[in-house]
């Protein structure tokens, strides 16, 4: 045996030993997953997607324009909401914005209005995916979906969302 072929192979169980020692030590090192825990509308009330429908929002006199209605009816009061929304246009190409909510009363009705959103023809989905934080309990999770279709006509604009109660 040369001593390259020496080198190569004290090479070789230099790497396997490594590579043991990594996954056993791997296996001893403990790991925690978090997830938000996802609730019922009756655990903590709702958050949901009331109405969502097109119109001429911004003056521009083209109906491209989509009024999303979100209402919050909760028992409890949290300090934080992040609502994570995505808008996914019938060719399967989309919108994804998130409005966070500080200091939210228990009722109300939240209005997004998405300009120069609504350019094609056919359904659009909309989901929410709501994260409540400060409630006592950790994240709560609360997800709804709603689906309509708007006109035929686009018009000119970049798209730009605005959020009020």
């Amino acid at each position: 045996m040369t001593v390259g072929e020496k080198m190569s192979r004290l090479y070789l169980r230099g790497v396997i030993l490594i590579v043991t020692l990594v996954l056993f030590g791997s296996l001893s090192i403990p790991t925690v997953s978090a997830q938000p825990r996802s609730v019922t509308v009756t655990d903590v009330g709702s958050i949901c997607i009331c109405d969502a429908y097109y119109g001429d929002l911004d003056g521009d006199s083209y109906e491209d324009d989509i009024k999303i209605l979100l209402n919050f009816t909760l028992d409890i009061q949290p300090s934080r909401v992040e609502i994570f929304m995505d808008i996914t246009l019938p060719s399967g190409s989309g919108y994804s914005f998130l409005v966070v909510i500080y200091g939210m009363t228990s009722h109300a009705i939240l209005n997004l209005d998405c300009i120069d959103m609504a350019t094609e023809v056919g359904i659009y989905t909309i989901t929410m995916n709501a994260l409540l934080y400060g409630t006592g309990g950790g994240k709560i999770l609360i997800m709804d979906e709603f689906q309509f279709d708007p006109p035929t006509e686009a018009g000119p604009g970049l798209p730009t969302v605005y959020a009020y109660f």
